[in-house]
């Protein structure tokens, strides 16, 4: 173990991250090449609406997403001149940047060191796949990660990417009242969050007008009962033994829905799970703001917590959402330094089974999404509903954890963190 430990320690300098990350990612480049190429028609259905643009106007333009994402898919389009394949090329590249930047960022908090936080994101990344790279979720989880290890360092950072954050992605307004816990902190986190957020709400008004800004919660609450939700997964279970009972089909909102008996009380039930998270989202707030001094610990837990609920209880969960995880899970993992031994323990048991379920994501798309749709027969149904099974309950007991152990962290400073965490 001795020998083991010094390996490991002659290579935890930046050229091993590099090498890591490189070769890590030239592979995902050449799975998507080689056997994940289907995956990339996103990146052309964004190329198509942006070529579109100017004859059907901002309001007819991706109204499945707030504005600020036009302006931002509209960069690789304006750079490459509107080619097609560049479009591909520069947005993969894009994407890619945004990994790179994060560890980066991950290296230098860990004292330009390789460390747990780093090689959770290298791996986190590989395991859910070339997905990453093409679609843009990943702004949001590097967001996220980014504006966690902000905190306490440059709170009005913190409140900027934030505010970044919710302009384009919506849900990470939601974590907001999170970095408010700490008072010293506030009025930096609020102004930054104002300024970026706000400002771009307001620019969105302008050039879009009303209808534009409101339409992606319209098309939010439109939607019906997607195949991969929490919420459909006994349907989906029901419908791989007795598959003539449901059929599942491409809707307008350009995912796989589910139709047949129990979608409407599923979506029900979707709907009340929705209000009881955002109640336990409020009672994560109200406990922190009654800490006198919550961690950063804490306070980073609360973060994961509210992105972990909002996935859970929605009616919609596409594959790339996973990533949102990701990216506070890291930035968690570089605040263990400042924590007890049985705190990191429990980091480190939530960090693996985050990289079950990014292994299982990439099972279930794309690698056995045909089978899901029953493309190659009656036992590959059953196979991938397995899988998708699997992930979805280790998606609920993570998130039930997760929430857990931040309402433990929460408790009164008089009380110490060690005995939260061993609980």
């Amino acid at each position: 173990m001795s020998r083991l430990r010094a390996w490991s320690d002659r290579f935890r300098g930046g050229l091993s991250v590099l090498l890591a990350w490189l070769i890590t990612r030239i592979g995902m480049l050449v799975v998507l090449g080689l056997a994940e190429s289907y995956i990339v028609g996103d990146v052309f259905y964004y190329h198509g609406k942006i070529a579109a643009l100017f004859d059907v106007g901002l309001g007819g333009t991706l109204n499945e997403y707030p504005t600020p994402v036009v302006w931002i898919l509209s960069l690789p389009y304006a750079a490459t001149a509107g080619s097609r394949t560049g479009y591909l090329i520069l947005f993969i590249a894009l994407m890619m940047a945004l990994d790179a930047a994060f560890t980066l960022a991950l290296w230098r908090l860990a004292g330009r060191q390789r460390d747990s936080a780093i090689s959770f994101w290298l791996i986190f990344v590989l395991l859910i796949g070339p997905l990453c790279y093409v679609r843009f979720d990943m702004l949001p989880a590097v967001l996220a990660g980014g504006a966690l290890l902000a905190a306490r360092r440059q709170p009005w950072v913190t409140g900027a990417l934030t505010g970044l954050g919710a302009a384009i992605k919506l849900w990470p307004a939601l974590l907001f009242p999170s970095f408010l816990a700490h008072r010293p902190d506030r009025k930096a986190v609020t102004w930054g969050f104002v300024a970026v957020g706000f400002g771009l709400a307001a620019l969105s008004l302008i050039f879009g007008g009303w209808s534009r800004l409101i339409s992606p919660l319209t098309w939010q609450s439109e939607r019906g009962l997607q195949i991969e939700s929490i919420w459909a997964t006994p349907l989906m279970v029901g419908r791989s033994l007795r598959r003539m009972n449901w059929t599942l089909e491409i809707s307008n909102y350009h995912a796989y829905e589910i139709f047949g008996p129990g979608v409407k009380p599923m979506l029900l039930l979707s709907n009340l799970a929705t209000v009881a998270g955002l109640a336990v989202i409020i009672a994560l707030y109200v406990r922190s703001f009654r800490n006198r001094e919550p961690t950063a610990l804490a306070i980073g837990m609360v973060v994961l917590a509210t992105v972990a609920i909002m996935t859970i209880t929605n009616k919609t969960l596409s594959p790339q959402y996973l990533l949102w995880l990701g990216g506070p899970m890291a930035a968690l993992l570089i605040l263990q330094s400042e924590s007890t031994d049985q705190a990191r323990a429990v980091l480190n048991r939530l960090a693996i089974q985050l990289l079950v379920l990014a292994g299982l994501t990439q099972l279930v798309y794309p690698l056995l999404y045909n089978a899901l749709l029953g493309q190659h027969g009656t036992a590959m149904v059953v196979i991938s509903t397995v899988v998708m099974t699997l992930r979805n309950i280790g998606l609920v007991f993570f998130t039930v954890e997760v929430s857990r152990l931040a309402w433990r962290l929460l408790s009164r400073a008089t009380e110490r963190v060690t005995d939260t965490a061993s609980a």
